[in-house]
């Protein structure tokens, strides 16, 4: 009966301004701080796994706006159109014309018709297939990086 006792006195009774904080807190749980406190938030390790989570898509995509297109006037689109149109045929015209000299082509290197026929055919091939190797790579990183390498590396 003793231990009933000692018992019945170890429990702590409730009081009111226990109660009055329980109250406190619920309503704090419940309003929005205003203060610009920055909480100190950590990282918490879990068991939990994400590898059935949700995939979320991702989009580079940004809409331009039409103005974009109206900083250049008309005369000048034609001109800029006009240019690279040329730049873009000096490669196949220079290696055409090559064609029709290949025997003094041969003659002045001091090799065959073959050996300058299969070089222009690598030539025409690698000058079709770069485009599929380094526009990925200039969309990645940059065109002026990629350029620049291939300055470079064209001059050495």
């Amino acid at each position: 009966m003793s231990q009933t006792r000692h018992e019945e006195a170890s429990i702590p009774q409730p009081d009111h301004s226990s109660q009055l904080s329980r109250h406190r807190d619920a309503e704090s749980i419940h309003s929005v701080s205003t203060t610009d406190e920055n909480p100190n938030l950590s990282h918490t390790r879990t068991n939990i796994s994400t590898h059935d989570a949700p995939i979320q898509h991702y989009s580079s995509f940004v809409e331009v706006p039409d103005e974009v297109y109206d900083r250049l006037s008309p005369s000048r689109k034609i001109v800029i159109v006009a240019l690279l149109s040329f730049c873009s045929f000096l490669a196949p015209i220079s290696s055409t014309t090559i064609l029709a000299a290949v025997p003094e082509v041969a003659a002045t290197y001091s090799s065959t018709g073959t050996i300058i026929n299969l070089s222009n055919a690598l030539y025409m091939l690698f000058m079709g297939v770069s485009p599929c190797f380094w526009g990925p790579l200039s969309q990645v990183y940059g065109r002026r990086w990629v350029r620049s390498f291939l300055t470079r590396h064209q001059t050495v």
